[in-house]
């Protein structure tokens, strides 16, 4: 489901378009975060770390309504939720994309993403690059290194710009923990930086109760 916005109405009507009028209205930040509970978790049960990330962040960045905005044909549309879309690297070292779709159950939605990357490596699932609707994350990692800042690449569509782009890296020891630097990037047409903290905080929470709510105590 999904819900057009009254620009003429809307509160931020005037940061609206004013950075929609930048050929390119981005801004990303970079942030640490403690993965310690999720590291420690998938280790003792053998679990994927990818999976399990992905689901806690797409859950946290989903529970913030502005990280749900889209720009689509010149109107502003809230959706519901949004699908993980996110790189697979393959044997010849390239990468295709897999888009999975959200749900809130942890385990279906680890199960969907493990077949959803066999699929890609296989070659029974290949993803044109660009061919989705807008309700999407776009989610991507590099796990071969611990980095302190990233750019991405921004096309010129608007509505292609207004889509969050999410990067981890790798999470390495911090003395007794696990720490792993997560960058945000989205369109300030519309989302401030307030939200985008508040996109942030909500994955450090998913994280902190990484047992209940990947054990299905608690997927509200």
């Amino acid at each position: 489901m999904s819900k057009v916005i009254d620009i003429s109405s809307w509160a931020r009507k005037k940061s609206y378009e004013w950075f929609s009028s930048f050929s390119n209205p981005t801004y990303g930040v970079t942030s640490r975060l403690d993965v310690t509970a999720l590291v420690r978790y998938v280790k003792s049960n053998g679990l994927s770390f990818f999976e399990n990330m992905l689901y806690l962040t797409t859950l946290g960045i989903n529970s913030v309504p502005q990280l749900r905005l889209r720009v689509e044909g010149g109107n502003v549309v809230l959706h519901d939720y949004a699908d993980p879309s996110f790189t697979v690297a393959l044997n010849d070292g390239l990468f295709d994309l897999c888009r999975v779709p959200w749900q809130q159950d942890p385990r279906a939605f680890c199960r969907a993403a493990r077949q959803g990357i066999e699929g890609v490596k296989s070659g029974r699932v290949s993803k044109n690059f660009g061919d989705e609707n807008l309700a999407v994350l776009y989610v991507t990692c590099l796990p071969w290194i611990d980095f302190t800042d990233m750019s991405n690449p921004i096309p010129d569509d608007p509505s292609l710009a207004s889509i969050p782009r999410i990067c981890w890296g790798q999470y390495v020891r911090d003395g007794e923990n696990f720490k792993i630097a997560l960058n945000i990037t989205v369109s300030h047409a519309l989302v401030d930086g307030k939200p985008l903290c508040d996109a942030f905080a909500a994955v450090q929470k998913n994280l902190n109760d990484c047992i209940k709510l990947l054990t299905g105590g608690n997927n509200e």
